[in-house]
């Protein structure tokens, strides 16, 4: 079997931005993400989750080519979220530079001394879009990489490792290399959220649509494997369904719709 790419209509470029703008949101200030983070854009984050919690390397290039110095109140402001964090007080980071709400005024929640707009905003995101590039050609390799090249596949990959690098992982580089389409559906929807984080599962939901469970003209052989899948796994994904928050109704709906359609799913 083989995966057969299904290729972005228009600019690839403008989709995968586009595609990661829906699933990170935009916020055009920083913000303190849900380990107190500080993150801006579409979920840049100015340190790296190391000892000390250090500066993303580049950062201060990073920000200056989309016209944008820190002041000295930044960073001394970025220095007492660094101390809060490298102590263990998530909380007291967030209390410092308060986490994104939704329909909230930007500049009255801001704690440093820049907004970014939209724009700005894409010009960071393509500053950093070659490193998990780079990792994806890593694991998938070039011949894969090649193959996915502006498609909805590698759009949906790029997602994953922009959320984590981490998420592209042997299991799914596995699958995706053997071409079998349902086990990398599979790992993208049931296996890319371990804490089973509701809020998370909702961008695996729609990652593994855009992915697609089977080829646009599947074989036999393909919804056979991908019958074989559901049998094999109907306990473990009733199991999963139910930890990110679906009731019976729903999840019996979610798994009806996978063996009558044997396509793409949708879930409430």
């Amino acid at each position: 079997m083989a995966i057969v790419p299904r290729p972005v209509p228009g600019s690839y470029d403008e989709a995968l931005f586009d595609f990661i703008a829906e699933s990170e949101g935009f916020v055009p200030r920083v913000y303190s993400d849900h380990r107190g983070i500080p993150t801006l854009g579409l979920g840049y984050a100015l340190f790296v989750d190391a000892p000390g919690w250090p500066d993303r390397d580049g950062l201060d290039a990073d920000l200056g080519a989309i016209g944008v110095s820190l002041t000295d109140p930044d960073r001394r402001m970025l220095d007492r979220l660094r101390r809060a964090l490298a102590g263990g007080a998530p909380a007291e980071a967030k209390t410092l530079i308060p986490p994104f709400s939704f329909g909230e005024d930007p500049g009255q929640r801001n704690a440093l001394s820049f907004l970014i707009s939209r724009e700005q905003g894409r010009r960071l995101f393509e500053r950093i879009r070659p490193t998990y590039e780079q990792v994806l050609q890593r694991r998938l390799g070039d011949a894969l990489m090649q193959t996915l090249t502006g498609s909805r596949e590698l759009m949906v990959l790029f997602s994953l490792c922009y959320n984590s690098p981490a998420l592209i992982g042997p299991g799914l580089s596995a699958a995706l290399r053997e071409g079998r389409r349902e086990e990398a559906w599979y790992e993208i929807r049931f296996g890319s959220n371990r804490e089973r984080h509701k809020g998370l599962q909702n961008r695996r939901d729609k990652e593994a649509e855009v992915f697609g469970v089977l080829n646009a003209q599947p074989s036999t052989e393909e919804r056979q494997a991908l019958s074989a899948l559901i049998n094999e796994r109907r306990d473990r994904m009733t199991r999963y369904l139910a930890d990110v928050g679906l009731g019976s109704v729903e999840i019996e709906s979610v798994l009806a719709g996978l063996e009558a359609e044997g396509g793409d799913i949708r879930l409430a």
